[in-house]
């Protein structure tokens, strides 16, 4: 019974062997069929694709706007319900009344610079030069008209010669008093010992020099005076 069983399985894989070849060969012969097929096919789809490509460009136009319609939509109706205020939103806005816990007084003091005062007393010193400059032209007005009415009148009973009213060079005051020339005592120490003198202005430049000149000589001459004594 079991070489029965051994033969009919050894027939069973023969058989199996057969069946696959055959079905390797129709399937190799319909791949071939399919080749054929689809050469013949190539040709055709260019076209074809064209047509597709037109149409489907049309689609995604159409699509496209769409959309573009729907994201407006969206945003009309997301900005819709923003604008509208909820009662919880109303309710919050309000501003609550803040009692204020302490008040605090301030003082602020400015002090000017220099350069600020300097500044404010220059406009001040041209003010007054204005002033003074408008007056001078009055002052002078008055005494050309006064000096034309007594040269158009002169009076009989004065024989000295007519002067005017207004001398020239009033205002340029001239200094009658002259300097007084120093004496011979005085020009004698500043010459010498004064703050002006040679010795002064020299002096402190020379000391230094005859200091160094003077330390070196002496330790030249007497330098064994300086030396330690030898050792016990």
């Amino acid at each position: 019974a079991e070489t029965k069983k051994e033969e009919t399985t050894g027939e069973d894989a023969k058989k199996e062997e057969v069946t696959s070849a055959e079905t390797k060969k129709e399937e190799e012969k319909a791949e071939t069929k399919e080749k054929e097929e689809s050469s013949t096919t190539v040709e055709e789809e260019p076209k074809k694709e064209d047509s597709s490509k037109e149409t489907s460009g049309e689609a995604k136009v159409e699509e496209k706007k769409t959309e573009t319609k729907k994201a407006d939509s969206d945003d009309v109706e997301e900005i819709e319900e923003k604008e509208t205020p909820t009662p919880s939103s109303k309710n919050r806005s309000v501003p609550s009344v803040e009692v204020p816990l302490c008040a605090i007084k301030l003082r602020i003091e400015f002090e000017p610079s220099t350069k600020d005062l300097k500044d404010a007393l220059y406009d001040k010193l041209n003010e007054a030069s204005k002033k003074k400059a408008l007056a001078i032209n009055r002052l002078r007005q008055s005494a050309a008209s006064v000096s034309r009415i007594t040269q158009s009148k002169p009076s009989p009973a004065s024989s000295a010669p007519d002067k005017a009213a207004v001398q020239s060079g009033f205002l340029n005051k001239k200094s009658d008093t002259k300097k007084k020339e120093p004496s011979f005592l005085v020009r004698w120490y500043n010459k010498t010992i004064g703050p002006t003198s040679l010795v002064r202005t020299v002096g402190p430049i020379f000391k230094n020099y005859i200091i160094f000149f003077s330390a070196v000589i002496y330790m030249h001459y007497r330098g064994y005076d300086l030396a330690l004594p030898p050792p016990v």
